[in-house]
């Protein structure tokens, strides 16, 4: 039965260590999960070692084991600890450092020790039975007095820190950190004070039962992973209405954006329709002429169609920019990204003299990325740059769209360089905030909508730092398709 348990136990905590790894690699930020991750691997270790005890046969087979249940015991107390740390995010540092130095001297020393760090010697084993099934426990052997009370102070620090790290969370008040708080004291500090009385009565001969850590491990272990997962689903949950909020602000900024470029797509509008119109009046007198020119009337017609599916461009285009749409990812061809939005705001820049120039690496990669959502970044840089150099006399009013590709990141590098008055260094990092803005009708969150966009396509938008007269630079970064 004790074989049976303890096999059971360590594979509990083998798939909670590995459903742990999978929450860290999946949230590299998350090393929470990843200390739950290791805490299993040495619970499961603890397992298999103490097994390996319970069974031992002779004193010497007994002493080597005993010897490598320090490792995973070693593990499990940083694994601890670190959680901690990580999970209520406070504690005293150097308490934490103090803790990992002593344990980190205890596992050198047990290696150096013989037979270990807790036994000068183990003489004798004994037979008891357990569970309905006979196993090994120390019969006569002789601890290593002093250095047990060196293993006890670091014993006590870590208690110490995990009570005192615990207390300062509950401080910041809130139920979300009392919460957690709670969840340590209970889940880690008291089984953990069980834990250090019961090993050392073992040690020093007044109780006689098998050396086990596995279910405190393994228990502290099933009561952290149920608060973590507990936090990850309110925190995907509330990850879920940030999306569907910052969908909402998204659509909400692309109409506002089309709402400046309203006077230059009215324009463009009206340059198609007043042609159609023209070319109707034409086509109209050819056919009341006697003899009606055929190929003049074909013509005519193909001018017409060709006006006509220039309006019905631009209408397509404003209408599925200011939809609301979801990310989907589709590779895209950087360049058609690009004259997409170069056609938005034609004649926005020809309005204020601004003049745009392209300087693209010819054979561009396909990027991976959403349509939409990266014209609405192309556009908001380009409004933006528009608005920099009306400032500026007539002959410097210059915007330069960049893109090259970086082979040994597999990324695409586009920029929008302009020759405006240029961002102070000041407000470099500040203009990427919600709601920051210098216009007085901006709504402030073009450009913290833009970064956000781009890194959700796992890439990174920033202002290139230059002297301010030379104006101002913002690059982004797309994976490859």
């Amino acid at each position: 039965m004790v074989t049976i348990l303890w096999s059971l136990c360590g594979t509990v905590a083998i798939a909670l260590a590995a459903v742990c790894g999978w929450l860290w690699l999946v949230e590299r930020r998350d090393r929470a999960s990843l200390m739950l991750c290791l805490l299993g691997v040495a619970a499961a270790g603890s397992g298999f070692i103490e097994l390996g005890l319970m069974h031992s046969a002779t004193a010497e087979e007994f002493s080597i084991w005993q010897r490598w249940l320090m490792a995973p015991v070693f593990l499990g107390f940083m694994a601890v600890v670190l959680f901690a740390h990580y999970y209520l995010e406070t504690g005293r540092l150097w308490l934490l450092w103090t803790i990992i130095v002593m344990r980190s001297a205890m596992i050198v020393l047990n290696f150096i020790f013989h037979p270990s760090f807790n036994f000068v010697s183990i003489d004798t084993l004994r037979q008891m039975s357990l569970l309905g099934e006979q196993i090994s426990v120390i019969g006569t052997a002789v601890p290593r007095t002093y250095w047990q009370m060196f293993a006890l102070v670091s014993l006590f620090l870590v208690m110490a820190y995990l009570i005192d790290t615990a207390a300062r969370r509950w401080r910041k008040g809130g139920p979300d950190s009392r919460r957690k708080a709670l969840a340590v004291l209970l889940g880690i500090v008291l089984p953990l004070f069980s834990t250090i009385v019961y090993a050392h009565l073992v040690v020093f001969g007044v109780l006689r039962a098998p050396l086990s850590n596995l279910l405190w491990f393994l228990g502290a272990l099933v009561v952290m992973v149920y608060a973590l997962g507990r936090d990850i689903i309110a925190k995907r949950r509330a990850q879920l209405e940030l999306l569907g909020l910052r969908e909402q602000l998204a659509q909400a900024e692309r109409v506002s954006v089309l709402g400046q470029l309203a006077s230059a797509l009215a324009h463009e509008l009206i340059q198609p329709l007043t042609a159609t119109a023209a070319n109707v009046d034409a086509a109209r007198m050819e056919l009341e002429s006697e003899k009606p020119d055929l190929k003049e009337l074909r013509a005519i017609l193909d001018d017409v169609n060709r006006d006509d599916h220039r309006a019905v461009d631009i209408l397509t285009r404003m209408r599925q920019f200011s939809r609301r749409h979801a990310i989907e990812m589709q590779p895209l061809v950087v360049e058609d990204l690009v004259q997409d939005v170069l056609a938005l705001v034609h004649s926005e820049a020809s309005d204020k003299h601004a003049v745009l120039a392209l300087a693209m690496q010819p054979g561009l990669p396909r990027v991976l990325g959403d349509r939409v959502h990266l014209s609405q970044v192309l556009l908001n840089l380009l409004v933006n740059s528009i608005h920099a150099v009306e400032s500026r006399p007539l002959d410097a009013r210059g915007i330069v769209i960049e893109a090259r590709a970086n082979d040994a990141k597999g990324e695409v590098e586009l920029a929008v360089r302009d020759s405006g008055p240029g961002i102070p260094d000041n407000l470099a990092d500040e203009v990427f905030k919600p709601f920051f803005t210098t216009k007085s009708n901006g709504m402030g969150m073009g450009l913290a909508l833009s970064r956000t966009i781009v890194e959700a396509h796992g890439g990174r938008l920033w202002i290139e730092r230059m002297a301010q007269q030379d104006g101002a630079v913002f690059r982004f970064t797309l994976k490859r398709a």
